[in-house]
């Protein structure tokens, strides 16, 4: 009977000890999972807050890389200078959109051919038409005509800041024109972004630009409107969040509105641990500095510089 008895109780105290092993490993697993999920979220009101921010931030660093073709543009068609540059040196005064002094310079009326865009020292000065404030100045390099199929032009800025946001690295465009397409071809390397308060964000991109405008208007460049297509990617490597933005509806940009009107461009935010979705979209084609950023259920509108 005592042996019995101290089998029975070996075999109590083992199921006992079993059973206490399961149920401190279940709620270690059970917390083990619970941390890991809680690490992982990117479903939480704060991530999307961060991604959000940083979608608007893209969109205005995006707009803002973006004048630097809007000033090409406008260069090469306003007073002419598509037909001068390599022919003669020369200035003027670019003030019918853009309050600048224009100088093109040519070596012996060959390319490339130099053209400065110049908005003098800070504060510059705003356009009439566009609202814009800009100084500093551009400095284009053509190695053609800029209505000429095949012609490349590289951008320097030189203390560029366009309504605040000063611009730096390689940007280029490229005039992808064919027999039935007028289109542009721009591409931002290295570039960086510095914010009014200082933030500085690394920003690259490669999009094209194609005009949608009869024919008999090519000469007036009030009328020009973009169908506009591409990505960009903008870091910010003090808080290691990074966001990748390709356009998955095209989207419009007319000259004569200083934000992209209609769209739709879908994005990726990445941060330790964090991978959050979402879209930005800019509207019906209204002028106006309002864009909606979805992500899942969440919603934000943000107002654009």
């Amino acid at each position: 009977m005592t042996i019995k008895f101290k089998q029975t109780t070996m075999k109590t105290s083992l199921r006992i000890l079993t059973a206490a092993t399961l149920l401190i490993s279940a709620i270690a697993l059970t917390t083990a999972c619970k941390k890991d999920s809680s690490s992982s979220s990117s479903g939480s009101t704060t991530n999307n807050s961060a991604a959000a921010n940083l979608s608007a931030n893209g969109a205005t660093s995006d707009n803002a890389f973006d004048d630097a073709l809007n000033l090409a543009v406008q260069t090469g068609y306003a007073n002419n200078l598509s037909s001068i540059v390599g022919q003669k040196s020369g200035s003027s005064t670019l003030g019918y959109k853009f309050c600048a002094t224009v100088t093109a310079s040519t070596d012996g009326g060959h390319f490339p051919d130099t053209v400065k865009v110049d908005f003098g020292a800070t504060p510059g000065c705003t356009g009439n038409a566009d609202g814009i404030t800009r100084s500093g100045s551009i400095t284009y390099i053509f190695s053609g005509k800029l209505s000429a199929p095949g012609t490349t032009i590289s951008a320097t800025f030189n203390n560029y800041v366009v309504n605040g946001y000063q611009l730096g690295g390689t940007y280029s465009i490229s005039n992808t024109s064919t027999q039935t397409a007028i289109s542009f071809t721009t591409a931002v390397t290295s570039g960086t972004i510095t914010y009014p308060n200082d933030t500085s964000y690394t920003f690259s991109g490669n999009k094209v630009s194609s005009l949608l405008i009869p024919p008999s208007n090519i000469l007036d460049p009030t009328t020009f409107v973009f169908n506009v297509t591409g990505g960009y990617t903008i870091s910010n490597t003090t808080t290691g969040e990074t966001l990748t933005a390709n356009v998955t509806t095209p989207l419009e940009r007319k000259e004569t509105c200083a934000h992209v009107d209609k769209g739709i461009v879908s994005f990726k935010y990445t941060a330790t641990n964090i991978s959050v979705n979402g879209t930005l979209d800019y509207g019906d084609g209204t002028c106006d500095d309002s864009a909606l950023i979805t992500i899942g259920t969440f919603t934000k509108t943000v107002t654009l510089p």
